[in-house]
């Protein structure tokens, strides 16, 4: 059974959410390589089982908790078996309808995807592959492992070098003040009718005459 965090009450909060983790992602979609197990799909004469697993579409996350099978049928058709987040379906308290597996089929080729930006827009469907096959009276064939992933501990590791990088950037420009080659503090600037002689300040100083 398939579970997310887009839930009616929390409409307006989830897709802020999603927005905040679609552009921490770079517009990245994939399973969680580290969790349950990773939404891998079975296929047993013309069904399909998703087996549990968590998957991050376009910010959003959905879970498969347990599993689920589909019939895949026994015509002659070539398939991709998706996960589609469709935004035109309304959710309720108890069911997330909004996300939903799916065989898209086609005669003579496999059906294109629909992967419309569901976060720019906060409407629309998109469509995550999860396996291609083609069914026969006979059973599946040419089954095709289409799964992509997210790799959170790469994610979490490129962050921490480039706050790295941030960081020493930021030491070496507070290097720069400490030492006074930055700034010139308001004490060191000094004016006057005068012209500008040793006597006048000290080493550093900035002395600006003018004229009466």
């Amino acid at each position: 059974m398939l579970k997310g965090h887009v839930f009616k009450k929390q409409r307006f909060g989830n897709e802020i959410f999603a927005l905040f983790i679609d552009t921490f992602l770079a517009q990245k979609c994939g399973i969680a390589k580290n969790y349950k197990e990773k939404m891998e799909v079975v296929k047993n004469g013309n069904t399909v089982t998703i087996l549990s697993g968590c998957v991050c579409i376009r910010g959003r996350f959905v879970e498969e908790d347990t599993s689920t099978t589909l019939a895949a049928g026994t015509d002659s058709a070539y398939c991709r078996l998706v996960l589609e987040i469709d935004l035109s379906k309304e959710n309720t308290d108890e069911h997330l309808l909004q996300a939903d597996y799916k065989i898209l089929k086609g005669t003579d080729r496999y059906p294109i995807l629909t992967q419309t930006d569901i976060v720019a827009n906060n409407s629309g469907i998109y469509q995550f592959q999860l396996a291609q096959f083609r069914t026969t009276s006979n059973g599946i064939t040419d089954f095709v492992d289409k799964r992509t992933y997210l790799d959170f501990n790469s994610i979490y590791g490129e962050i921490k070098t480039e706050f790295r990088s941030v960081l020493q950037d930021l030491k070496e420009e507070l290097a720069t003040v400490e030492n006074g080659s930055a700034y010139v503090l308001k004490t060191s600037i000094l004016s006057g009718t005068n012209e500008p002689t040793s006597s006048l300040g000290k080493d550093g100083d900035l002395y600006i005459q003018y004229l009466e």
